[in-house]
């Protein structure tokens, strides 16, 4: 299995699964403001570097053990993180489910703002209760030509 660690920090790992293909964002615990900003933005140019038309990627956010993440990171997210995505391929962000409230509750405030924007972007955050259904996911959505 090729694997490719982006980030390694004490509240994240994000790295690139070259066999499925995607990028996971696996957060341990609380990244402020500026730590999960460089996270994503890490991730994010991996999979620009990464993605095409002939080989897509796919996006993992491993959330089950997220904490809360503020309103401003929540809307930087909205704003500008998912139009980058999307004008690099991605089409889904695959996320799975926090074992407590305050990451569950990240995640659907992520999910309403992301489906919030069909003039922008169309972005669609799927649910997954485990890393192994998501990439499994991934897998086929990467096998099949982008639209």
């Amino acid at each position: 299995m090729s694997q490719q660690i982006i980030v390694d920090e004490p509240y994240a790992l994000v790295w690139a699964d070259e066999e499925v293909p995607c990028i996971i964002v696996q957060l341990y615990s609380f990244a402020n403001r500026i730590q999960f900003k460089q996270l994503m933005n890490a991730g994010l140019a991996h999979f620009k570097a990464h993605s095409s038309v002939k080989q897509r990627w796919g996006w993992i956010a491993d959330t089950r053990n997220m904490s809360a993440i503020s309103k401003e990171v929540q809307q930087w997210l909205a704003d500008d993180w998912n139009m980058q995505a999307y004008r690099a391929g991605l089409r889904e962000v695959s996320i799975v489910t926090s074992h407590n409230i305050l990451g569950q509750l990240a995640t659907q405030q992520y999910a309403k703002q992301t489906v919030a924007r069909p003039e922008k972007y169309v972005l669609e955050p799927v649910y997954y209760d485990s890393l192994e259904q998501a990439k499994q996911s991934v897998t086929k959505q990467c096998a099949t030509p982008n639209q």
